[in-house]
């Protein structure tokens, strides 16, 4: 037992000196300091895995966890609504290089629009919906108290049932980010060769490629986020008042930047508006960071560390809903 606690702490010791390594790299512009802080990075992947780490984490550590969260993959695929929508978002990622055509002249960002704005979406309704209904359900069925009499603790069921509705998400948006990507190099390399003359916007296409595989990372990151909101929202609400909850947030999120301008003082803000709109863009995530569809169009390189800075932004969203959302199930009678 010794020896395992041990090993945790220093494990924990190990993470924790790798996260100050990578901060001071990314925070400054030493290369020294950048390229310790990769050189950590990659130790931490190869010696976990070397040391069979990751099995040991989820398969001795976190058993309930993993096996609530396996449980709900599975039965979550069983959804139809959840196909249905999987089918439809591919039928018009596929079909977006011919409506692409009805914009001449600008059929690359028709393409970037109807791609990218599609595994939003459509990731955004399977977030929502099946986030919703993953403790409603379980209720419903009665079948939380079997769950919850086994030595399951509440935050396990909790966090379990989140990774495993992610997970679900996560592996629709990836089919969907699949689908997309695939239409756009067949169809990109026609923009790099078009005629100015013809009235048309030329692009260089240096980086928009990887700035495609990157914004679809966001997407994840962006999903993580709203999956959780989704789960929270479901300790309180009914599943229908937390989808409208959760959509709420999102969208007002969106517009976390307007909030930020509405209070400052130089726009003639009131003291009490400055004081709401400014709380208003400090407590809901900021979702507009995840899409950088406008650098892809400015063929502008997307650099690492704004990647970096953004999806550790959007894991301590996670974390924090994650947080309230046990503490509204933990005191919520089922």
């Amino acid at each position: 037992m010794r020896r395992k606690i041990t090993s945790d702490l220093a494990w924990a010791a190990l993470f924790a000196i790798i996260g100050g390594l990578v901060t001071i790299g990314f925070s400054g512009d030493k290369p020294q300091a950048v390229a310790i802080a990769w050189i950590a990075v990659a130790l931490v992947v190869i010696v976990p895995a070397a040391l069979n780490f990751p099995t040991r984490f989820f398969g001795q550590l976190m058993p309930p966890v993993w096996r609530v969260a396996t449980a709900t993959f599975h039965e979550a695929w069983r959804r139809r609504f959840l196909n249905g929508i999987l089918i439809f978002a591919v039928l018009i990622i596929m079909s977006s290089w011919v409506l692409a055509y009805l914009q001449p002249g600008a059929e690359l960002k028709m393409l970037i629009d109807i791609g990218l704005g599609s595994c939003r979406f459509f990731g955004l309704l399977i977030a929502v919906f099946l986030g919703t209904r993953l403790i409603a359900d379980e209720i419903e069925r009665r079948t939380i108290y079997t769950l919850l009499a086994k030595p399951v603790s509440r935050a396990q069921f909790l966090f379990g049932k989140f990774l495993g509705g992610y997970a679900t998400v996560f592996a629709n948006v990836a089919v969907m980010g699949i689908a997309f990507y695939a239409v756009f190099a067949i169809k990109a390399p026609q923009f790099r060769e078009i005629d100015p003359e013809k009235g048309a916007t030329t692009y260089s296409m240096d980086f928009m490629y990887a700035n495609i595989a990157k914004a679809i990372g966001l997407t994840f990151v962006e999903l993580a986020v709203l999956v959780a909101i989704a789960v929270a929202a479901s300790t309180v609400f009914s599943w229908i008042f937390a989808s409208i909850f959760s959509f709420f947030v999102y969208f007002v999120g969106q517009m976390s930047d307007f909030f930020r301008q509405l209070s400052d003082p130089d726009h003639g803000a009131s003291r009490v508006a400055q004081i709401l709109l400014g709380t208003i863009y400090r407590v809901l995530p900021h979702f507009e960071i995840f899409d950088i569809r406008e650098a892809i169009l400015k063929d502008q390189a997307v650099f690492w560390p704004v990647l970096t800075k953004h999806g550790l932004q959007g894991l301590l969203y996670v974390v924090i809903i994650m947080l309230i959302g046990y503490l509204c199930f933990n005191e919520r009678e089922v």
